[in-house]
């Protein structure tokens, strides 16, 4: 019988371990991670005008364990970021080398937003990109 209650007390004690290892930033991020975006507007590299993307030129986001990917509009999108809470900072982010002149506007535009957003604000289905106050793009879930 000791052994029984040994064996039920370890695997208690596993299950009630394993149950608290889900990491905080997981569950901190749930907002932004784990969905696509995709573009609604997004603020002309000058910053003086915002740009929406025709249909045939929806750019994507997906943010999942430190990665993001997407399509900036032409080409295809690749990373790293870290987020913390609101707070966010993108990292190394790469393209494909397609040449698109229609989107090129855009796309210059979105991959400037990776170098400039340092937060973001989820509200229902609307992401906001935004360095400090300012909103630099916004995306809708896809």
């Amino acid at each position: 019988m000791k052994v029984n209650l040994s064996v039920i007390t370890l695997c208690l004690g596993l299950l009630i371990l394993a149950s608290g290892c889900s990491t905080s930033k997981m569950k901190k991020n749930a907002t932004i991670e784990g969905r696509e975006w995709s573009l609604v507007s997004v603020q002309s590299k000058d910053g003086l005008t915002k740009l929406t993307p025709a249909e045939d030129q929806k750019p994507t986001l997906s943010i999942l364990e430190g990665r993001v990917s997407g399509s900036a509009g032409c080409n295809r999108i690749m990373g790293s970021v870290v987020v913390e809470g609101n707070k966010l900072k993108f990292d190394k982010v790469a393209t494909t080398m397609m040449l698109c002149p229609d989107a090129m506007n855009l796309e210059d535009a979105v991959l400037n937003v990776f170098g400039l957003a340092n937060n973001y604000k989820v509200t229902g289905t609307t992401l906001e990109l935004k360095k400090d106050s300012e909103v630099l793009a916004v995306y809708k879930i896809k």
